[in-house]
């Protein structure tokens, strides 16, 4: 009995340890939750501050870029006023031509700018201030340090390239009342062979003048306002070049001239008329090109070419650029390549001419002669002392200049004779003419307005008068 109880009482008593560890850990869970609870709340406390404090932050940034745009504009204010708008007039014979709008800040750069894009690109000008300025010299300066302390401005337009026809063609139809050509073939006597525009005959002089004697087939020619220029060639000995050169007024042929010489002594080279006043003289073993100022009675030397060429055909096309085609090369090779120069510029410089070709068209192994055939376009007709010259003839066109075209012009004729002048001279709107280097005849090309070659002979001329 005693043992029973001793048994009951010992399982009670583990059975309230139990319910007791279960109370006390059920206290602890609660507890812990509690704990939990609590620091959640301080979680979503802080990150409200948080979004709080971003919310502030964000209003202060606001503030910042408003103030900041404020700046901005008040900076923009400073600049009209530090950097204010000037007014550039250009003059032109004394009249405004337009005006721009420059900031003071800008360059004197930008001044010629806006004078390439205005005029033509091909003209090169010099713009004058304060009547004496030129404003060439100052291109990386401040408009606002030439000009301070100003709203409007006058410069003048200078234009600054060579003084040129506007109208080439019409210029030598109306100022070539004569042409005239040396024949070469005499040794006592100089004799000069003579078209008269006006009556369309030939007369011929014999001049007595030892240093006329001088020349020969290797000189160069060319005929401008009724005057007959030569120059250079080798005074019959083959290894020597000369660098006379001379002028025959063909209206009074008493008048002879001699020139300066050339700077550089050459023989078979080429020479061309550019109107109103100049004389270009170009190759015969020389790169260098001299121009003749025919007012000044003065010689220099104006520019170089990139290839030295020996009798090319020179052209002025556009009223702008001389263009020197093919020529032989020093070593006696024909040249297929063409240059050019703007004559509108002031320091003038020769390059290369990129052109297409139609049909396979090349420039072929032989001299050409250059006529007018278009207002963009001129005719080169192949030249050669062989009778049989099969060469073709060349149709060159500007219209695109910087991407001239090449094709063969089959009906227009070729030329059988020695050319020292390789260019047609036009006498009317209709008519070009061209004298061949002929001994004992007279000998006419001639092109009229169906642009097709024709060659007259006129035998009696030369046996009358000589």
């Amino acid at each position: 009995m005693g043992s029973i109880c001793t048994s009951v009482n010992k399982k009670d008593k583990e059975k309230k340890q139990v319910i007791e560890i279960n109370r006390r850990d059920s206290q602890k869970t609660e507890h812990e939750k509690n704990s939990n609870t609590g620091n959640e709340n301080e979680k979503d406390k802080t990150n409200k501050a948080k979004n709080t404090n971003r919310s502030e932050d964000s209003d202060i940034i606001s503030g910042d870029d408003e103030r900041s745009i404020k700046k901005k504009e008040a900076a923009n204010e400073q600049k009209k006023i530090s950097n204010p708008d000037i007014i550039i007039s250009y003059l032109n014979n004394g009249k405004t031509e337009f005006q721009e709008v420059f900031k003071t800040n800008d360059n004197i750069s930008s001044l010629f700018d806006i004078l390439l894009m205005k005029k033509s690109k091909y003209a090169q000008y010099d713009l004058i201030a304060n009547e004496e300025l030129s404003l060439s010299s100052k291109l990386n300066e401040k408009i606002g340090t030439i000009f301070p302390n100003t709203e409007n401005v006058e410069v003048k337009m200078i234009y600054i390239g060579l003084d040129l026809s506007d109208d080439m063609r019409t210029y030598y139809e109306n100022h070539n009342s004569a042409i005239g050509m040396p024949l070469f073939n005499a040794k006592e006597s100089f004799d000069l062979l003579i078209f008269h525009k006006e009556t369309k005959n030939f007369t011929t002089e014999v001049i007595k003048n030892n240093k006329l004697l001088k020349f020969n087939n290797l000189s160069s020619i060319c005929n401008g306002k009724s005057v007959l220029y030569i120059s250079g060639g080798d005074n019959h000995n083959k290894s020597k070049p000369i660098d006379l050169f001379v002028s025959i007024n063909l209206l009074s042929i008493k008048s002879i001239n001699e020139l300066p010489k050339l700077n550089i002594a050459r023989a078979r080279h080429s020479m061309i008329f550019i109107p109103k006043k100049y004389i270009f003289i170009v190759g015969g073993g020389a790169n260098e090109v001299e121009l003749y100022n025919i007012e000044k009675n003065s010689i220099e030397i104006d520019s170089k070419m990139n290839e030295t060429r020996n009798e090319c055909t020179l052209f002025i096309m556009n009223n702008t650029t001389l263009y020197a085609f093919c020529g032989v090369s020093p070593d006696g090779s024909f040249l297929s390549t063409v240059e050019r120069c703007n004559l509108k510029q002031k320091d003038r410089l020769w390059s290369y001419v990129n052109y297409t070709t139609a049909d396979n068209t090349l420039f072929e192994e032989c001299f050409y002669v250059g006529s007018f055939f278009s207002e963009t376009s001129l005719i080169l007709f192949s030249a050669s002392e062989d009778e049989k010259n099969e060469f073709s003839s060349i149709l060159f066109d500007v219209e695109y200049e910087d991407n001239p075209t090449i094709n063969y012009y089959e009906s227009g004729g070729r030329i059988t004779d020695i050319i020292p002048e390789k260019v047609f001279h036009p006498i009317d709107q209709n008519t070009s003419i061209m004298i061949p280097c002929v001994k004992n005849v007279c000998k006419l090309y001639k092109i009229n307005d169906d642009l097709k070659l024709n060659s007259e002979f006129c035998p009696d001329v030369l046996k009358t008068n000589m």
